[in-house]
């Protein structure tokens, strides 16, 4: 058994690997950036812009654009090696507009200004001394914003030691001079006072070349490293091998920390519902096929049936109505009561099982029904076994036949479903849990799809993916332990 735990372990490795990158592929893939546009205006008109006012703006997507590399190529960065003459024709679209070049090629390079990032600072000096007038203009306004950095967000509740608060001091007061008046000019300025704004940024240059900025000009192997490593897909395996998943676009916490807290929501529901839907769809399988073709049986299936084919939101909505706003035998929504914090332990559990209720009923009897079908057939195919036979024909009561020889070969189907059951435990119910207001995974999915929350997204895919091999893992050694005919060998 030790044997082939193993060897299933070091499969799931590679298999892990494979899912989490397709999951990174379609994340990246997918349209639109974390929340949308807003906060991004048009370049041509804000050559003058406060940086300030841009950095409150666009730093929360700034901040996890350039956490997990996404104003980064995807797969090799080659921009140690950006020529004045790339970024000098990039920003040729951008001044000349979208009457000219069009709305996407001038978004285009906007975006590709902006993510180039610390890169282009060299080739920004040297167009600052080379150009003049409104190109000019231009240049200093992509050069402050290239060389303007982000100073750190830290996870909600994190102290910073006492390095990374005097990082984060450099970089405010590096920032501060690269907004100061030695290195701007305001519109009209002479030639005078622009030569001397271009003398200030070459001496800010050479002093940050002098402090190892841009160190991989002068390194091959600085250079390799980079075009592998600082790309949104290295950043993306760093981070994971890490343990890494990021933080949260909308709250700035860790996506672990949100998990974690969601998972009392989550399980208080789906844990219970698991337990009651397989006691009873085993009892009603074997039931249902030890009467079989009986009216017993008939009435079962047409009852499952009916239970199977009722929409869970249909039944949600109804439920909810009848039971808790007509009758109001129910709470409408919600977990627990606002003042259950100050309950003791009974009467905070009662509280949450009131609220629980009709949630539960909603959650479980989907799988109740499908769970059950799954049993009766089963059981039906075990029932026509020559063992079976030959236990009856022994006169073994015929109890002892369906539940103690028949029901343990006939679970074979049920524990292929359980392979499937932990990533459903953790995923809940996006349905129930948005009609009931539940905070638990299921609303904490649906709401970061739609605030493109994709840290989030991706750390429950990724968790969702590692307990459907786990899941499957535990479904095949339990075969073994069912059925004595299948061998770990």
């Amino acid at each position: 058994m030790l044997a082939y735990v193993t060897k299933r372990v070091l499969i799931m490795v590679p298999t892990f690997v494979g899912v989490s990158f397709m999951i990174w592929l379609v994340m990246t893939l997918a349209p639109g950036e974390p929340g949308g546009d807003q906060g991004r205006g048009a370049f041509g008109s804000e050559v003058g812009q406060d940086l300030e006012n841009r950095e409150r703006e666009n730093q929360s997507q700034r901040m996890f654009r350039e956490q997990f590399a996404l104003n980064r190529p995807r797969f090799w960065n080659d921009w140690t090696s950006l020529t004045e003459e790339q970024v000098r024709e990039t920003l040729k679209i951008v001044r000349e507009g979208t009457q000219i070049r069009g709305a996407g090629a001038v978004k285009r390079a906007r975006r590709k200004l902006e993510d180039w990032g610390n890169y282009a600072v060299p080739p920004l000096v040297g167009l600052l001394k080379k150009t003049e007038g409104e190109e000019q203009d231009l240049v200093l306004a992509y050069l402050k914003i290239s060389a303007y950095r982000f100073k750190t967000i830290f996870p909600q509740g994190y102290q910073p030691t006492e390095e990374e608060e005097e990082r984060e001091r450099r970089i405010q007061a590096d920032n501060d001079r690269i907004k100061s008046k030695l290195l701007s000019w305001n519109r009209g300025a002479t030639p005078a006072q622009r030569a001397s704004v271009v003398g200030n940024w070459t001496k800010w240059y050479e002093d940050k070349v002098q402090d190892g900025r841009w160190s991989y000009q002068d390194s091959w192997t600085e250079r390799t490293g980079i075009a592998m490593v600082d790309t949104q897909f290295g950043r993306y395996w760093k981070n994971l091998f890490s343990g890494n998943l990021g933080l949260s676009f909308r709250t700035k916490e860790p996506v672990l920390t949100i998990i974690g807290r969601k998972l009392k929501y989550s399980l208080s529901l789906a844990v219970p519902s698991f337990i009651i839907a397989w006691i009873l769809a085993v009892f009603l399988g074997v039931t249902s096929a030890a009467n079989h073709n009986t009216w017993i049986d008939q009435g079962m299936g047409v009852g499952l049936f009916m239970l199977y084919s009722i929409p869970s939101f249909l039944m949600a909505t109804v439920v909810q109505a009848l039971f808790a706003k007509e009758l109001g035998w129910f709470p409408t929504t919600q977990f627990e009561s606002s003042g259950a914090q100050v309950m003791n332990t009974w009467n905070h559990f009662t509280d949450v099982l009131w609220h629980l209720t009709l949630p539960l009923f909603c959650y479980t009897y989907g799988s109740l029904a499908y769970i059950s079908r799954q049993a009766r057939s089963g059981m039906l195919e075990v029932m026509k076994s020559d063992f079976v036979r030959t236990a009856r024909a022994k006169g073994v009561k015929e109890r002892a036949v369906i539940w103690k020889h028949a029901a343990r070969n006939g679970m074979m189907p049920l524990i292929t479903l359980l392979g499937t059951a932990l990533p459903v435990l953790l995923a809940g119910s996006v349905v129930i849990e948005w009609i009931f207001q539940i905070p638990g995974f299921g609303q904490l999915m649906i709401n970061s799809i739609f605030l493109k929350d994709y840290n989030v997204v991706m750390g429950v895919s990724l968790i969702s993916a590692a307990l459907t091999l786990v899941g499957l893992l535990i479904a095949d050694i339990l075969y073994a332990s069912v059925d004595p005919r299948v061998s770990y060998d």
